[in-house]
């Protein structure tokens, strides 16, 4: 008997189609420190036999998640799992361990990082410290002697001996500000113009203020 063109079509239809198979596969994934990584167990549903295409998809849903991992501590290895886990809709799940070497380099790593942050604002203070006692105290020797009789109220003979003016000119060398060195530079410039040219750059300098909203500037430039 001839074959109909209804035969081929139900040859189609009855055909069976590629089985569904359960794919498992182990890779490290990278987390937020060098050298240090998740171990990983994938799962999930793969229909063929294109190992070609199963092996792309493999580097695809590898290199997807290290992408989330690599936020990550391995001492967070539960967030980083549920993220991965409930941003991924493919049907992809995933199971994060960590090793005890990985958890006691992670740990070593985190502590290195407190002790450096620790030591970053102990200097930060200290700067700020010396930055005080050069501008605000040294710079000023009524202010240095009251500071240094608060801090030896048993040695006040000492302050006769203690040439805090040498002291506070040396640190008014060394810390002047860049705006007050510009300050010094103009007061320089201004004193030595004629009497109608320092007028006239000084209305200049007025309408500059005005022009930033600092009326009350202006006004003291024009007061006698």
């Amino acid at each position: 008997m001839r074959e109909t063109w209804l035969d081929r079509l139900l040859g189609l239809w009855e055909r069976p189609e590629d089985p569904v198979q359960p794919v498992t596969f182990s890779v490290e994934l990278g987390s937020c420190h060098p050298h240090v990584a998740f171990d990983a167990i994938f799962q999930f549903s793969w229909q063929g036999d294109d190992q070609a295409t199963l092996w792309a998809a493999r580097l695809k849903i590898t290199e997807w998640a290290g992408q989330i991992t690599a936020k990550y501590s391995v001492t967070q290895a539960g967030n980083a799992e549920l993220e991965i886990n409930t941003r991924n809709a493919n049907g992809v799940r995933v199971q994060l361990a960590v090793s005890p070497q990985a958890r006691v380099a992670a740990e070593a790593i985190l502590e290195i990082d407190r002790q450096a942050a620790l030591e970053r604002l102990k200097q930060q203070a200290e700067l700020e410290r010396i930055r005080y006692l050069r501008e605000s105290v040294y710079s000023r020797p009524d202010v240095a002697r009251s500071f240094w009789l608060y801090h030896h109220p048993d040695r006040p003979e000492e302050l006769l001996t203690i040439r805090f003016e040498e002291i506070a000119e040396k640190f008014g060398d060394v810390g002047e500000s860049r705006f007050l060195v510009i300050a010094k530079l103009i007061g320089d410039f201004l004193g030595r113009l004629e009497d109608g040219d320092r007028r006239y750059l000084l209305g200049q300098l007025g309408q500059l203020f005005s022009s930033y909203d600092r009326t009350d500037l202006a006004e003291r430039l024009e007061a006698p």
